[in-house]
């Protein structure tokens, strides 16, 4: 299922941190908190399968639509 924030903008990766670690989950919550606030662009965390890690995302300005 696709992520309904990241849906037509260009999410832009900021830090990412392994799952293997018990805290990571709250490390990268925590790390998108402290870019919220210094920051007026929309930050949230995603699980990436593919690298096993949790990854926090700024959400950049959505993408132009070409016809």
């Amino acid at each position: 299922m696709a992520c309904t924030t990241c849906i037509g903008h260009r999410p832009v990766a900021l830090r990412r941190f392994p799952a293997g670690d018990v805290r990571a989950s709250l490390k990268a919550a925590r790390a998108a908190t402290e870019e919220r606030a210094r920051t007026d662009q929309p930050v949230h965390v995603h699980y990436d399968l593919r690298t096993d890690a949790f990854v926090v995302l700024r959400t950049g300005p959505a993408k132009e639509v070409t016809s």
